[in-house]
């Protein structure tokens, strides 16, 4: 057979063009995809883009209209029929199933309810779904389609926080509009699909007195947590070193080494002179050791005012516990002069008087201690009385 490149040499000739059309019709086409082949109706073959197959939906999307009729009973209204839609709770709590379905309601009966119920709108009115929460977010009640001329503020649930109780949510979720155009009317979507509901997380305080989690500040849409705060002591003067109830950061705040937040411990000296103890009860006992006493300082004699003595210093569990101890004191008793080893001590009715120890005897005897009747003094000892 011929081919392409001997059939068109030289000048075209009518046998030529007779010799394209057989090799043409001899010709095998392998069609790829998306191509159509067929037979000419004269001769030949045709090529040709294959039709897509058009994709039927097998049904409307949720909340989508279906059909639009007149009201014969209500001039300007319409009946309007909807593809039923569902509200979808995602439940969190493992005491139920994580997901909760809610159908809609329609003038009272499910938009599942067959024949289908109708909407009685105008042109200007929304169709809205309306429904309700718990101050948690849980779904309260039954979802129902609302037709009206204005939609409402949505209202979210605000959760419970700190001390607040929270309060529930009130929910308009537009869905289209009835607007007139030139003598009829058409559909301005806002919501073609299911309805996903967004719970917001609470968080709870357990226990009493002072909480972590202060609110939900629902301007600002966030959480607000309390800050431990370390008091520090202020004053006039030096103030002393002091340790602190909540360890300082190492390095920056947000640094991992700081994710858990360090108290300092109380613990006892080591010589035990005070001791700790925990009840594991949540209190912590600082005490002594156990040792009391008291310092009493005795007189010689009774002072003016007729006293023996006074107690100067008192402690308990290792502590001072008088409140006004004298500060200092003087040894011996009082109004008592200083002598040495061998002097003798009298009173001569006013004040006490050393005798003082006289030392050897210039003959090498000893001394006598005599009295003269006024006095008492050391006299020679003569070797023959005394």
């Amino acid at each position: 057979m011929n081919d392409l490149y001997s059939i068109f040499q030289g000048g075209y000739t009518a046998n030529k063009w007779r010799l394209l059309g057989e090799y043409l019709k001899g010709r095998e086409i392998s069609a790829g995809e998306g191509i159509r082949v067929d037979d000419s109706s004269s001769s030949g073959t045709i090529i040709s883009a294959a039709p897509k197959r058009e994709v039927r939906q097998s049904q409307a999307p949720p909340f989508s209209v279906l059909s639009i009729r007149k009201d014969t009973e209500q001039e300007g209204g319409y009946l309007v029929s909807l593809q039923e839609g569902w509200v979808i709770e995602r439940e969190t709590r493992q005491t139920a199933d994580a997901i909760q379905f809610h159908q809609v309601d329609l003038d009272g009966e499910p938009m599942s309810t067959r024949p289908r119920r109708e909407a009685i709108m105008t042109p200007g009115d929304f169709a809205v779904c309306y429904y309700t929460t718990d101050e948690e977010g849980f779904v309260t009640g039954t979802p129902e389609i609302s037709i009206v001329a204005t939609v409402e503020d949505s209202l979210h649930h605000q959760p419970p926080s700190g001390e607040g109780s929270g309060a529930g949510g009130y929910y308009y979720i537009k869905l289209f509009k009835l607007e007139a155009d030139n003598g009829g009317v058409k559909i301005v979507y806002y919501q073609q699909s299911d309805i996903e509901h967004t719970r917001l997380p609470t968080f709870r305080n357990v226990g009493g007195e002072r909480y972590i989690h202060k609110e939900w500040e629902s301007d600002d849409d966030r959480y607000d947590f309390r800050t431990l705060k370390q008091f520090e002591p202020t004053g006039e003067g030096t103030i002393p070193p002091y340790g602190k109830v909540i360890v300082d950061a190492v390095g920056e705040e947000f640094d991992d080494a700081n994710d858990a937040i360090k108290f300092s411990a109380i613990s006892e000296h080591i010589e035990g002179e005070i001791e700790v103890d925990d009840d594991g009860a949540g209190t912590i006992t600082v005490r002594g050791n156990s040792k009391s006493g008291s310092l009493y300082w005795e007189y010689c004699e009774e002072d003016d005012e007729g006293n023996l003595g006074e107690t100067l210093l008192t402690w308990s569990d290792g502590l001072i516990t008088n409140t006004n101890p004298n500060a200092s004191f003087k040894a011996g008793c009082a109004g008592l002069p200083t002598g040495y080893n061998g002097d003798i001590l009298y009173h001569n009715g006013t004040d006490w008087v050393v005798l003082t120890n006289p030392g050897i005897n210039v003959n090498g005897e000893g001394w006598v201690l005599a009295h003269s009747g006024v006095f008492p003094e050391w006299l020679p000892y003569d070797g023959n009385s005394f």
